[in-house]
């Protein structure tokens, strides 16, 4: 049986073979501490002598029959009581909310099968390197990083590059020295064919290549 608290309206679940042939008994609610009179339906649904009834002890409040335990809103008893949803998690595949890194990580997206991408050094100590992009998303930096720069004024994980179906994005990664396009520091920019931008002494070329 179902039991519900008249204080805060918690509901419990009891099981009602434990009353015996008592007609009522009382608990506490484990939540805001509030009584609960519990009435024993199997007593309740006996027919009894037409007899004014004597006065039953009330149960005291120490003795609890069995110690209730909170259950999960059903389908039933959401109808009766408003249950506010979990919070969800940051990070969890499963519930809730996930980054836009996570979903490159996952491998959810994938490149245009149509095209390939590449970075290549244009300028600087590793001028000649050509990178070729095999995954959505490319960190660039000092270390730790898909394309690592050999440069003292670049971060460990300085700047990334995502690719989005048509749409390619370069994204500083809050680096101290900055992301530059010409001669402006950027937050992020779109990338286009042949587009260059700088960090730290090294220029880099976004290149895109048809593939027939």
């Amino acid at each position: 049986m179902i039991i519900v608290c008249p204080s805060c309206q918690s509901r419990y679940r009891f099981d009602e073979s434990k009353l015996g042939d008592r007609p009522r008994a009382r608990t506490r609610c484990t939540k805001c501490g509030g009584s609960i009179d519990i009435e024993n339906p199997l007593v309740g649904a006996v027919t009894l002598p037409p007899v004014p009834p004597s006065p039953l002890p009330e149960e005291p409040e120490t003795e609890t029959p069995t110690a209730p335990q909170p259950i999960p809103p059903t389908l039933s008893t959401q109808k009766a009581v408003a249950v506010a949803p979990a919070p969800a998690k940051a990070g969890e595949l499963g519930n809730e909310t996930i980054t836009g890194r996570d979903i490159h990580r996952a491998g959810i997206l994938e490149l245009p099968k149509d095209r390939r991408f590449s970075l290549a050094i244009i300028q600087g100590a590793g001028t000649g390197y050509i990178h070729p992009i095999s995954s959505t998303r490319t960190v660039i930096g000092r270390a730790g990083s898909d394309l690592v720069v050999d440069d003292p004024e670049c971060s460990r994980q300085h700047a990334s590059v995502e690719i989005i179906g048509d749409t390619s994005i370069l994204r500083d990664l809050e680096s101290t020295n900055g992301t530059f396009v010409d001669m402006d520091r950027i937050q992020q920019v779109h990338l286009s064919n042949q587009m260059e931008f700088r960090i730290g002494s090294h220029v880099l070329m976004f290149i895109v290549t048809e593939v027939e």
